[in-house]
C-alpha cells in the first residue's frame, strides 16, 4: 500500500512538474489596435487570437489591447521597432514612419475600388513595401485588412468642396493629410483617436473623417449628425508584427503566426465587404443622416497634392503606381 501511494505521489508531483515546464514554455504577445469594440479591427484581433492560439496548442497566448490603450499609433511604432509591443493592426500611420518612401497610400482618390487596393497591396508593390519596413524599422507586415471608404462627418450637411471652407476638422497626424484639408480651406487638428469622441462633444473641432464602422464603433453618431460620402479614400488597415519577437519564435511557430495572418486578412476583407451596408443601415437607425457628395469637386480640388508630394517618395515610384492602376483599369 506504501509503495502504491509512493508511486501516486511521485506521478503527481511529476505531472505538476510537466505542467510547470509547459506554462514556462508559453509565449505571451501583446496585440495593439485603436478600435472599440465591435470594429472591424476588433473582430478580426479576436479572429486571429482564435486562430494563432488554436494553430500553437496554447503555445501562444495573444492578449488584445483595443483603444490605443498602449499609445497613439506614432507610438506604437517606436514600440514595434524596440519590441516592447509585439504585434498590432494599424492604419496608414504604420506606411508614414516605417516605409515613408512608399506613403502614397495617404493621399485622396488613389483608389476607385477594394480590388485595386488588394491587387497593389498584394502584388510586387506591396512586397517592396513590406521589405521597406523590415529594413527601416525591423517590423514585419503580415497581411492586409480592407477599410470601408473614409467619410467626412459633421454637425452640417456638406455637399461640394467649397462647403469645407473654415471647417475644424479632426485628421490623423500625416503631413499629406494636413495639406489636403488646408488646401479644401478647412483647419485640421491631430487630434489622437481615443480623444476625439471628447473633442467632437466640447466642440474642439466640429468634424472628423473615417470608415462607417468607426464612426459606429466609437458612437460618433452622438457628437455628430451627417455622414458626407466623401469616399476621400480607399483605405486598410496593415497587419504587422516586431521583427524581434517574430525571430524569438522557432520555425514552426513562425509558420503557425504567417498562416493565422493570411487566414484573418481573408475573413477581415469578406467582412467588410459584407458589413459596408449593415454599418450604414445601424448609423441611420442612431439618427445620422446621409448626404450625397459632389465627389468630383473634392477630386479636382485635391488632384496636385499627389504631385506635390512625389519627391519625397521612392524615385519614380508614383508613376509607377499610376501605370500599375492603368493596367487594372484596362
Amino acid at each position: 500500500m506504501k509503495k502504491y501511494l509512493f508511486l501516486l505521489i511521485m506521478l503527481v508531483l511529476a505531472m505538476i512538474f510537466i505542467s510547470g515546464i509547459v506554462m514556462a514554455e508559453q509565449i505571451t504577445m501583446s496585440l495593439s489596435y485603436g478600435g472599440s469594440e465591435g470594429g472591424e479591427d476588433d473582430i478580426s484581433a479576436k479572429k486571429f487570437k482564435e486562430l494563432l492560439e488554436a494553430k500553437t496548442n496554447g503555445a501562444i497566448k495573444v492578449e488584445l489591447f483595443c483603444c490605443e490603450q498602449l499609445g497613439k499609433e506614432v507610438d506604437i511604432v517606436t514600440s514595434l521597432e524596440l519590441g516592447t509591443v509585439d504585434m498590432a493592426i494599424m492604419g496608414t500611420t504604420i506606411h508614414q514612419q516605417a516605409a515613408p518612401e512608399y506613403n502614397i497610400w495617404s493621399a485622396y482618390y488613389i483608389f476607385e475600388n477594394r480590388d485595386e487596393v488588394l491587387q497593389i497591396m498584394n502584388g510586387p508593390i506591396g512586397e517592396r513595401v513590406g521589405e521597406a519596413m523590415l529594413k527601416n524599422k525591423g517590423i514585419r507586415m503580415l497581411g492586409i485588412g480592407l477599410r470601408g471608404p473614409r467619410h467626412l462627418t459633421s454637425n452640417r450637411p456638406i455637399m461640394t468642396a467649397e462647403e469645407v471652407k473654415g471647417l475644424k476638422i479632426r485628421i490623423p497626424l500625416q503631413p499629406i493629410y494636413v495639406k489636403s484639408w488646408e488646401k479644401l480651406g478647412a483647419f485640421p487638428e491631430a487630434i489622437a483617436l481615443g480623444e476625439l469622441y471628447t473633442a467632437l462633444k466640447q466642440g474642439i473641432v466640429e468634424a472628423q473623417e473615417n470608415p462607417l464602422d468607426y464612426i459606429y464603433s466609437i458612437a460618433f453618431y452622438e457628437v455628430q449628425k451627417y455622414v458626407n460620402l466623401t469616399a476621400h479614400q480607399r483605405s486598410f488597415f496593415t497587419y504587422v508584427m516586431s521583427e524581434k519577437f517574430f525571430q524569438r519564435l522557432d520555425e514552426e511557430l513562425q509558420k503557425a503566426v504567417l498562416e493565422a495572418a493570411e487566414e484573418t486578412a481573408k475573413f477581415h476583407n469578406e467582412l467588410q465587404q459584407a458589413n459596408e451596408d449593415i454599418w450604414r443601415q445601424k448609423l441611420e437607425e442612431k439618427g445620422m443622416e446621409f448626404i450625397e457628395v459632389d465627389q468630383d469637386s473634392f477630386k479636382e480640388a485635391l488632384k496636385d497634392i499627389p504631385d506635390e508630394f512625389a519627391d519625397t517618395w521612392a524615385p519614380g515610384f508614383y508613376e509607377e503606381l499610376k501605370a500599375e492602376l492603368a493596367k487594372i483599369r484596362g
